[in-house]
This record gives structure tokens, C-alpha cells and sequence, in this order.
């Protein structure tokens, strides 16, 4: 359940026009987007093999599912050699108040 704080911020993001939240909210409404988003949540950065390794997927379907992400503004992207590698935005506000949600839902 959401607390004042979280309420607030997230109608001050929504009614100044902040329509990223709604695709943001989109990509998490997918099960196997919003696994993969808490799973580099734990653990800070992935490389796409590995995501595809762990939930035991191909690797073009997990690249296509953090490609999602990377366009809604969740996640960002980085190359390291052959390797493209992300991690969650969390100098985005919006996306720092998604994240202590997510991580609550678990302890609900």
C-alpha cells in the first residue's frame, strides 16, 4: 500500500504532464519485465546473458524485454566490450519512488 509521500509524488509526476510514468508503469505491467526490473534492482546491474541465464530465457527475448525498459525510462544501458549491460535509473526521482515500491511488495 502506498504511504502520503509515495501518493504525492507520484500525482505531482502525473498532473505535470509527466506522461514517462504511465509508460513506466506500462513496462512494469508485463510479469516478465517487472521480474527482471527487481532482479537488477538486487543486484545493481546486469548484462543481458545474464538475465537471459537466470530467468532461463533466450537472449534476444531479454534483450527485447530491457529494451522495454531502457525506453520507458527505467533502466539504462551500458556497452562494456561486446557485453551491453544495464542498470536501474536511479538518478531519475520517478523512477527511485518506483523502485522503494517495488521493493515493498515483497513485505506486504
Amino acid at each position: 500500500m502506498l504511504n502520503r509521500v509515495q501518493v504525492r509524488l507520484l500525482r505531482n509526476a502525473a498532473s505535470q504532464g509527466d506522461y514517462r510514468l504511465a509508460l513506466m508503469f506500462g513496462a512494469l505491467a508485463d510479469a516478465g519485465r517487472f521480474g527482471i526490473f527487481r532482479l537488477i534492482m538486487k543486484q545493481r546491474d546486469l548484462c543481458v546473458t545474464e538475465v537471459a541465464n537466470v530467468l532461463t530465457i533466450s537472449v534476444p527475448a531479454a534483450s527485447q524485454q530491457l529494451k522495454v525498459m531502457e525506453l520507458s525510462g527505467l533502466v539504462v544501458r551500458e556497452r562494456r566490450g561486446q557485453r551491453i549491460c544495464y542498470s536501474v535509473r536511479r538518478a531519475d526521482p520517478t523512477v527511485r519512488q518506483l523502485s522503494r515500491i517495488v521493493s515493498g511488495v515483497d513485505n506486504g
